[in-house]
């Protein structure tokens, strides 16, 4: 693959000469990856956590359609970073839970956000 093959879903892995740690971080992620991580965090408390809840909640924020691929692709990479667990519901359908990693990373964005705000003072 060459550098101008990168897909959405491997986009934040190419290399870089940037020193980095093995934990993600809320920009390591990418856009996608990061609503999609607010919007299984959103649900878990009113419904089941499956891909086509979290893809129907996305699809309401987005101008484009959804494809299952990019859904799919993107739950895993956020699995693979121990940030989403899934949980076989039957032989085709999963759940998908924000882990306590998961929840860390978005508090501390949020926390982030509000200093942001409040350094801006009032306008």
């Amino acid at each position: 693959m060459t550098t101008d093959d990168t897909t959405m879903s491997d986009a934040h892995a190419q290399p870089t000469d940037e020193p980095h740690s093995d934990e993600t971080t809320w920009y390591d992620l990418l856009g996608f990856q990061r609503d999609l991580l607010l919007v299984a965090a959103e649900v878990e408390g009113e419904e089941l956590p499956k891909g086509l809840t979290l893809m129907d909640r996305l699809q309401a924020r987005y101008s484009d359609p959804i494809n299952h691929g990019r859904l799919y692709t993107n739950l895993s990479d956020l699995e693979d970073e121990g940030l989403i667990e899934s949980e076989e519901i039957d032989g085709r359908t999963n759940a998908y839970r924000v882990t306590d990693r998961g929840r860390e990373l978005l508090a501390g964005h949020r926390d982030a956000i509000g200093a942001a705000l409040d350094a801006g003072g009032d306008r």
